[in-house]
């Protein structure tokens, strides 16, 4: 059987989750909500954790996207992982 090195790793960058709070509908504006979820399955939970690992590895500043208002045919919402590299940092 042939050996494999640790640059043959690759993660797979389509995340999923189950659920995004607020859902869609809810009664509140968007002013009123100080809060918003993910509801991951263990799989997920541990799919999202291997993505941030790696990419945090590299950049400085991650961006977590959810889209609550695209719900696939497998009954889940898709997650993005982005950075905005040469992002100037912000003034303090």
């Amino acid at each position: 059987m042939p050996r494999k090195s640790a640059r043959s790793i690759r993660i797979n960058p389509n995340l999923r989750c189950q659920r995004i709070y607020p859902v869609e509908g809810t009664k509140r504006s968007a002013e009123e909500l100080a809060t918003v979820g993910f509801k991951l399955t263990r799989d997920q939970a541990i799919h999202f954790a291997r993505v941030l690992l790696a990419v945090a590895q590299d950049w400085e500043e991650i961006d977590v996207t959810g889209f609550r208002r695209k719900e696939r045919f497998d009954h889940t919402f898709p997650i993005t992982v982005t950075s905005a590299e040469g992002k100037p940092e912000p003034s303090q």
